[in-house]
């Protein structure tokens, strides 16, 4: 994608103005806490984005990149705000000036405004994942595994996946509630055509059984076949088929509603305590609610946000990013909500179920209540009926259930319950009625057969049809999940292949049997990792909370070397191996120059020595790197540009201050003196205070190293390698003429190592002391690839002494 090559920075945040030169390769900015490092990296990435993560998200409520993106003088002055960045397109072998205001965050300009690099840029601005800091790490790692495959997968930008599986998952969800409520529907209309005809169940047999001996009554014709379009009363006459009373079915009908009158408390007290339940917890918290109500509505205006004009009430915002953020935390609510909601919205189906069931009773019974009830009692049925399927419609949604609370409350059939004085009169006025003529009966009978069975013909067909659009729904769902899982499968599992490579390359000594296994599940993704050889385990189950960092970072680099390949040519690092071991972060320098050697790196740090070791290790020039030493308000950073050490010495002598370069120059030479007696495993006596000075490690060094090349060399002749002996004859003088420079053979590791003496020396004098030491360190690295010598292996006798590009590689094993 991109490289930077220089930033300027005028009023963002904490820095007033600065300008810092990375120059397309790696860079540090160090300093202490406080220092205003950050404000760099905030300065990047709102002139890559237009967005400051750290002005987003949970705990930023309020807060604003057009608010608080300035610098706090100009909070009310975003013009005086802004970031111009210069960059460089390796593919289109071209460099532009990028410039951002927080006046307008989403739109920038460009010089040369080419279509090409402006389709570079729109596409950087929606890869935020450029920029990490040490709080985004851990979300990869310890968090739950709903959290991590989103996070995952939005950084992979294939969130579309889980957010289609989850509107499948739901949309399958809500079609078996309809199934059930049709089912159900299918199974009143049955228990009503049942109590008709009076037969135990409803097959061809009983049904045939029970309609032929009507119809042999009425001198018609039997039917031998019932198919599900049969009419079970034709050739009644229409005269007759008005008739609808028949005394045996009224009364089974009536038995049937007074019996459920009776079990009425008990079978719906269960599911309405359950919607209770949840109606209060959603009102404990008032906004709950309305968030529920208001999520499609948001979700729908999220996807309309383009500036910052809200599409919802009109409402002109700072910036779009605050839009976004606030849209984006109501939905976030939204979704702790959905659980609740969830099981509210089941439980309802399950009471509108039972509603309509009872309901179907009472519309069985209310045209009896018209013919034989005292005080208008079929009215009143009626209107019981309607209430009852008002009440089934109104369990449908949240909000209409939360209106039906009181009614779930006191008892949903007690109205219900209440008539059963009635129920009892109405029994006895039909059965005093008297008994119906045979052909009476068999003609009302078929006429209220045919009506009952035609309603469950129909029922039955809705079910059916019911049933087979949740069996697609299931399908499709599975379909859906089976292809996804297995791509999502494969795409894990080569993210874990180089995250397990890379968290080896940095652990090597401790877990280089490293293993990793990402295995999606329905809706998430779990992470276990090896611990050593006691098996798999999540990664906080053992794991240090450095070790934990290591993987963060190891298992980004996987995701990001996935999602862009060869076209991952810049990371932006805020502080992110604060907790990963120090024993680690030379391996860490290595992994990212080796396998990332196209990406530039942009790191800040407030570790002095994690910051040397990356210039030491060859990750960064001896020039990229800026350190900042303090911060104040007025003035920003106080910012020391990244001048070599030895640049850093060289000004200090010509201003005259030879005790601040001698001073430099002892710092320097002891921390390299450390870090090669731990490359070339140098023998120097132990202090439990790491007190070691200048003189022991650097004789140590010294000697170590000549006794190195002499064993390369004895090694080299016992095998007869003639190049080798070249090789080595040609290092040795070279170090005989470095350690005799300007003063004699010893000196380097006699008088000039004690740096008190250095300052009363004059300033040629001490550039004699610098030149000696220059010399000298230019024979303990190779002149190619600039590393340090090291041996290997690390632990145990050595076996070879070589540098990172392999230029030297010397045998130390004698034949």
């Amino acid at each position: 994608m991109i490289q930077i090559e220089s930033v300027l920075i005028r009023e963002l945040r904490g820095i007033r103005e600065l300008e810092i030169k990375p120059n397309r390769k790696n860079f540090v900015v160090s300093g202490p806490n406080g220092s205003g490092k950050s404000g760099v990296v905030d300065a990047i990435q709102f002139a890559l984005t237009g967005e400051m993560s750290r002005l987003a998200g949970r705990g930023t409520g309020g807060l604003s990149v057009n608010r608080h993106g300035p610098h706090i003088d100009h909070r009310d002055d975003p013009v005086s705000a802004e970031v111009s960045l210069r960059f460089y397109v390796p593919d289109l072998e071209k460099s532009a000036v990028l410039t951002r205001n927080v006046s307008s965050p989403k739109t920038f300009k460009l010089e040369p405004d080419e279509s090409d690099i402006r389709t570079i840029m729109e596409e950087v601005a929606t890869h935020p994942e450029l920029t990490l800091s040490r709080r985004e790490i851990i979300k990869y790692i310890i968090v739950e595994a709903g959290q991590r495959s989103r996070e995952i997968q939005a950084l992979l930008q294939i969130e579309v996946i889980g957010q289609t599986r989850g509107v499948l998952k739901t949309t399958s969800n809500k079609l078996s509630i309809v199934a059930r409520q049709a089912r159900r529907a299918a199974s009143s209309a049955g228990d009503a055509l049942r109590r008709q005809l009076d037969v135990a169940t409803l097959n061809q047999e009983s049904i045939l059984a029970a309609i032929n001996p009507r119809r042999q009554t009425l001198g018609l014709a039997e039917i031998a076949d019932l198919q599900m379009d049969t009419d079970l009363s034709a050739g009644i006459l229409e005269k007759a088929a008005d008739a609808q009373f028949n005394k045996e079915a009224a009364l089974r009908d009536l038995e049937a509603l007074q019996r459920s009158t009776v079990d009425l408390a008990a079978s719906s007290k269960g599911d309405a305590e359950h919607v209770v339940c949840a109606l209060i917890a959603m009102e404990s918290d008032s906004g709950l609610r309305e968030v529920i109500a208001r999520r499609p509505f948001v979700e729908r205006g999220l996807q309309l946000v383009h500036g910052s004009h809200c599409p919802l009430c009109d409402t002109e915002w700072e910036d779009e990013a605050a839009l976004v953020g606030h849209l984006r935390a109501k939905l976030a609510k939204a979704t702790e909500a959905r659980v609740i909601e969830e099981r509210l919205l089941r439980n309802a189906a399950e009471i509108a179920s039972q509603v309509r069931s009872t309901a179907a009773l009472v519309d069985s019974v209310q045209p009896l209540g018209n013919s034989f009830g005292l005080d208008s009692f079929g009215e009143q049925l009626a209107r019981c009926s309607s209430d009852l399927k008002a009440f089934a419609e109104a369990l449908n949604t949240v909000e209409s259930i939360a209106e039906q609370r009181a009614k779930l409350e006191r008892g949903w059939g007690r109205a219900l319950g209440s008539m059963g004085g009635q129920l009892e009169a109405l029994r006895r006025a039909i059965q005093g009625e008297p008994d119906q003529s045979e052909s009476v009966e068999a003609q009302t009978f078929l006429t209220r057969a045919q009506d009952r069975f035609e309603t469950w013909r129909g029922l039955r067909r809705a079910e059916r049809r019911a049933r087979a659009v949740v069996e697609a729904g299931r399908a499709t769902y599975s379909t859906y999940y089976e292809v996804a899982n297995s791509l999502l499968e494969a795409l894990y599992e080569a993210v874990e292949d180089d995250f397990a490579s890379y968290y080896r390359a940095i652990n090597a000594t401790d877990e280089g049997e490293f293993k990793a296994k990402l295995e999606p599940a329905e809706g998430g993704l779990d992470l276990d990792v090896a611990f050593y050889d006691k098996g798999m385990h999540p990664p906080g189950a053992y794991h240090s909370e450095g070790h934990q960092d290591g993987m963060g970072l190891c298992l980004y680099l996987a995701l990001m070397r996935r999602l862009l390949g060869d076209r991952f040519r810049l990371a932006v690092f805020d502080d992110v191996v604060m907790s990963v071991d120090q024993g680690h972060r030379k391996e860490l320098c290595g992994l990212l120059k080796e396998h990332f050697p196209k990406t530039q790196f942009i790191i800040t740090t407030h570790d002095r020595v994690w910051a040397k070791q990356m210039q030491t290790a060859g990750l960064i020039e001896s020039k990229g790197r800026v350190t900042f030493h303090s911060w104040s308000l007025e003035a920003g950073p106080i910012v020391e540009q990244g001048l070599g050490v030895w640049d850093e010495i060289e000004a200090a002598v010509a201003r005259g201050d030879t005790s601040v370069a001698a001073g430099r120059l002892r710092r320097h030479m002891e921390y390299v003196a450390a870090e090669l007696a731990d490359q070339l495993q140098a023998k120097v006596p132990f202090r439990g205070d790491a007190s070691y000075d200048l003189g022991e490690l650097l004789g140590a060094v010294i000697g170590r190293h000549g006794a190195l090349l002499s064993d390369a060399a004895r090694a080299a002749n016992s095998w007869d390698r003639r190049d080798a002996m070249a090789t080595i004859k040609s290092l040795k003088d070279s170090r005989k003429e470095a350690l005799a420079a300007e003063r004699g053979e010893g000196w380097v590791v006699n008088k000039a190592v004690h740096y008190n003496e250095w300052a009363t020396f004059t300033p040629d004098e001490f550039r004699d002391v610098v030149q000696a030491f220059k010399q000298l360190l230019a024979e303990l690295r190779c002149s190619s690839c600039e590393s340090w010598f090291y041996v290997t292996p690390r632990k145990g006798h050595g076996e070879s002494l070589r540098c990172r590009c392999g230029s030297v590689t010397l045998n130390l094993i004698v034949k």
